[in-house]
């Protein structure tokens, strides 16, 4: 299976490419691939590439049929699919797969003791045909259905759809883990820990907006370069390692509320991605750290929309959804998050907002 090392594909032409040769190395680059260890109650599907040839995307989904393990498996005759309690997210997952001309994926169930309980493997067998009977209609095959109940050196897996076993390697010895590595990509502890990530704030911060809930328009498009370079003025400061101070930046938290200013450094972030010390991430934590809610909301859109065009599904994920939550009138952050759901990918987001 080959892979180029990012979640779901971000169409940089010379991202590393990643061979993986075995069920072991499949299993134990998953933490990497996502970010975090996917905990139980979880199917993580890693999509081969896409009709139009770029490398489709690596999943997470809940499903909740695994949790109620002493619940029965109802499994119908030959011509109906194999029942979970929910399987909700397998006919989603077919039908991204089918607009995206995805032709084979891998699945791994992550269930407590199905690697070695005969109740809990079932509950995962049946989880994983699920997966393959929908995936089926979508034209989409099941190349290997593999059963964990955690992500360590030396826990088994179990192979759903035969009668191999085996036991994992160390997630931080494979490849996609020392690419991430060297790209300065940190693997959380959990998905919890980088959804915190995106709710904190200062212990100084200003939570009560001076001006109200009133919309932002600047007097015309030479007030809105300003405010454009001012911005930029800041990430320039931010690099060289100078600090902005309070007025300055509640000034650019404020401009970011027009939407021509936060449309012009939206464009500007399709057409640039960020990398590791860029003074934009600086700048936008700042505010989402300091500022009142809409400012915060609109520097967690940028942070959002920045993984999001990385390829970094569950960063984008947590940041959008923060940014939701501090303004629920921000409808681009709705509007990305429901791409994200529809599996809308990375580079085509990306060209749609650099036009």
């Amino acid at each position: 299976m080959t892979g180029n090392g990012r979640i779901g594909g971000d169409g940089i032409d010379d991202a590393p490419t990643v061979v993986i040769t075995s069920p072991e190395e499949l299993i134990a680059s998953i933490p990497s691939m996502l970010g975090f260890p996917p905990g139980t109650g979880s199917v993580v599907i890693v999509c081969g590439r896409t009709a139009g040839g770029r490398a489709g995307p690596v999943v997470r989904m809940d499903v909740d049929g695994l949790l109620g393990g002493d619940q029965d498996v109802l499994s119908g005759p030959d011509e109906f699919p194999p029942m979970t309690v929910d399987d909700g997210p397998a006919r989603g997952l077919a039908r991204f797969c089918a607009r995206e001309g995805v032709t084979g994926v891998h699945l791994v169930v992550v269930h407590e003791n199905c690697a070695d309980g005969e109740t809990a493997g079932l509950r995962a067998e049946d989880v994983a045909a699920a997966f393959e009977y929908w995936l089926g209609l979508s034209g989409t095959r099941v190349v290997g259905a593999y059963g964990v109940g955690e992500f360590a050196h030396g826990s088994p897996w179990v192979d759903l759809f035969g009668m191999v076993r085996g036991t994992q390697v160390d997630p931080d010895s494979t490849e996609i883990a020392a690419v991430h590595a060297f790209d300065g990509r940190i693997r959380a502890g959990s998905r919890g820990e980088i959804e915190d990530l995106y709710l904190v704030r200062d212990d100084d911060a200003c939570d009560d907006d001076p001006h109200g809930s009133a919309p932002v328009r600047l007097g015309g498009s030479r007030e809105v370069d300003r405010a454009v370079e001012a911005h930029e003025d800041a990430v320039r400061s931010l690099e060289v390692g100078e600090e902005i101070d309070d007025d300055d930046l509640a000034g650019i938290g404020r401009a970011l509320l027009d939407i021509a200013v936060r449309d012009e450094v939206y464009r500007r972030l399709a057409q640039r991605g960020l990398c590791d010390q860029d003074g934009r991430r600086l700048l936008w934590w700042s505010l989402a750290r300091r500022r009142p809610g809409r400012e915060r909301s609109v520097a967690l859109l940028l942070l959002g929309a920045a993984a999001y065009f990385a390829g970094g599904g569950v960063h984008a994920r947590a940041a959008l959804e923060a940014a939701v939550s501090a303004d629920p009138a921000n409808s681009l952050a709705r509007l990305l998050l429901h791409g994200l759901e529809q599996g809308l990918a990375p580079e085509r987001l990306r060209r749609a907002a650099a036009a």
